[in-house]
């Protein structure tokens, strides 16, 4: 498996085969599956100094947003250094890498040739994943709420039909309403 491979699979295998999964809520909180317990963006990065496979996972839709996380602890590791890099490797970053460090390196060619567009094509097949998903979870919602509407329904009925018999009465007995347009004028 190619360096690309690796970061765009769905399920990265460490040397131990454990990749310990971090879910990301709608709140922030980041949450370890294994330990069942919330971590800080500092304990992922003590996980990863201590060479864990992480994978971040956003809860809500599923994304593999590790590489986000991790340029987030990269962020966060810069706001707290004692030193900045140079104001003109910072400059040079916004003009030719329109501000993305990622964009940057790659013209740099700090990665394989073919990283970039294998990156793309994979975002691209997510996000189609994800739409599909999307639709197919509207239409499971859909189905669902129709089945129980129609088992209402049916609940409804039969509470209606035994509802008209009388006790000590049968079915048989059951008084039925007129269904022609009789007219009750005599």
């Amino acid at each position: 498996m190619n360096q690309t491979e690796t970061m765009t699979s769905v399920k990265p295998t460490s040397l131990n085969g454990k990749v310990k999964i971090i879910k990301r809520y709608q709140n922030r909180k980041l949450y370890d599956t294994q330990q069942s317990c919330y971590v800080t963006l500092d304990d992922i990065a003590k996980m990863i100094r201590t060479n864990e496979e992480v994978m971040v996972i956003d809860n809500k839709s599923k994304n593999d947003i590790t590489a986000a996380t991790l340029t987030q602890i990269i962020f966060e590791a810069e706001k707290k250094a004692s030193q900045y890099a140079p104001l003109f490797t910072l400059r040079e970053i916004i003009q030719n890498g329109n501000g993305s460090i990622s964009n940057y390196l790659a013209k740099l060619g700090a990665f394989p040739q073919d990283y970039m567009t294998k990156q793309a094509a994979a975002m691209a097949a997510q996000l189609e994943r994800a739409s599909s998903d999307d639709v197919k979870q509207n239409l499971e919602q859909r189905v669902a709420s129709a089945a129980a509407r129609v088992a209402a329904d049916s609940t409804a009925k039969v509470a209606a039909e035994k509802a008209t018999i009388l006790p000590g009465m049968t079915d048989d007995d059951t008084p039925s309403l007129p269904t022609s347009n009789n007219n009750f004028n005599n």
